[in-house]
């Protein structure tokens, strides 16, 4: 099921974006990287994924201007999953998320978040702590 699923993940920092590749590939999913908003806001509009996984504190343009640009530039509909270490995150559910990864997050509650929002069952609650390691 997962295979026909294509997930952008932009974050800055190489060593996430290596495991949650390596950790989403495992189990079937596509996965195209990117390390600045400014590449996944050209990536979005080249090829729409089917789900995006957007830090907030990035170089050139932040997660959070990359979420309000797509909000109310046509991608109102496509899921984003905000994985951030911040205070308040849940300020960007109000602003457009569909989910939030608190960094660390547990390898786990990834990927039951990212199969909830896939699923668009938004009210079930994320997998707690489990057996892989963090990030």
């Amino acid at each position: 099921m997962s295979a026909a699923y294509t997930i952008l993940v932009v974050d800055d920092e190489q060593l996430i974006t290596d495991v949650v590749t390596e950790v989403l590939t495992d189990e079937g999913y596509t996965v195209r990287v990117v390390h600045d908003g400014a590449s996944a806001l050209l990536s979005i509009r080249t090829e729409p994924p089917d789900l995006v996984i957007l830090d907030v504190a990035m170089p050139v343009m932040t997660g959070e201007e990359l979420l309000h640009t797509l909000r109310t530039g046509g991608y109102g509909r496509l899921p984003i999953i905000i994985s951030t270490a911040g205070l308040h995150p849940e300020r960007f559910l109000t602003e457009g998320a569909n989910a939030i990864l608190h960094k660390p997050f547990d390898l786990d509650q990834l990927l039951a978040t990212v199969a909830r929002v896939l699923s668009h069952d938004l009210h079930r609650p994320a997998a707690g702590p489990g057996s892989r390691s963090s990030l």
